[in-house]
């Protein structure tokens, strides 16, 4: 007997199927010299509490961290379409193999504090389809304000957003989280001393 169940389809083959649905590791965005590339494919309508994603004008590093965050709670949310390692290989396409585990890393945590901090699901988008990663929840419209507010060392704004992330709660734990992931990661900060 070759161990081959006919009743049961081999994994490989619904893995494989799977994988054209998830699109690409690599999302099209600007790369690191600020070449812009175009949201191509298909598209749908946003949800009434959704905006769209050029509407907030993120640089190359504020893309991939959203990227990377979708990958992650993709993780949690559908565990067999193995998010964690399509964060990688989009973090490795675009800082390399040396800083994409590091930059991983701070991003798991950076998530795993947010679900922590908070009482309901965080809703997010997929990066992995065309029509979605064009649209924001106001979860990651937040989160990413959030980030953009601590790179631009807006304390106040950052505090306030942080709080309405965590439903209520003080975002302390959050926050500290972002500002490590940024002294490690963001551009502005790498430079810098802490």
């Amino acid at each position: 007997m070759s161990g081959v169940n006919p009743q049961r389809p081999s994994l490989r083959h619904k893995n494989a199927k799977r994988r054209g649905v998830q699109g690409s590791a690599a999302p099209h965005w600007p790369d690191a010299r600020g070449v812009p590339h175009h949201h191509g494919g298909a598209t749908r309508e946003g949800q009434p509490d959704e905006v769209h994603l050029d509407s907030l004008n993120l640089d190359p590093f504020g893309r991939l961290t959203l990227a990377l965050m979708r990958f992650h709670f993709q993780t949690f949310a559908a565990p067999e379409t193995h998010g964690w390692l399509l964060a990688l290989r989009c973090a490795t396409a675009h800082v390399g193999p040396r800083a994409a585990g590091p930059l991983c890393y701070d991003i798991v945590t950076l998530v795993q504090t947010l679900r922590s901090s908070r009482s309901t699901a965080f809703r997010f988008n997929s990066e992995g389809c065309a029509c979605c990663r064009v649209w924001l929840t106001p979860e990651e419209r937040q989160m990413m304000e959030l980030v953009q507010a601590l790179r631009q060392r807006r304390t106040g704004r950052a505090q306030t957003v942080g709080q309405m992330l965590c439903e209520g709660a003080q975002g302390e734990k959050l926050i500290a989280s972002v500002e490590h992931y940024l002294r490690q990661h963001a551009p502005e900060f790498a430079s810098k001393p802490v």
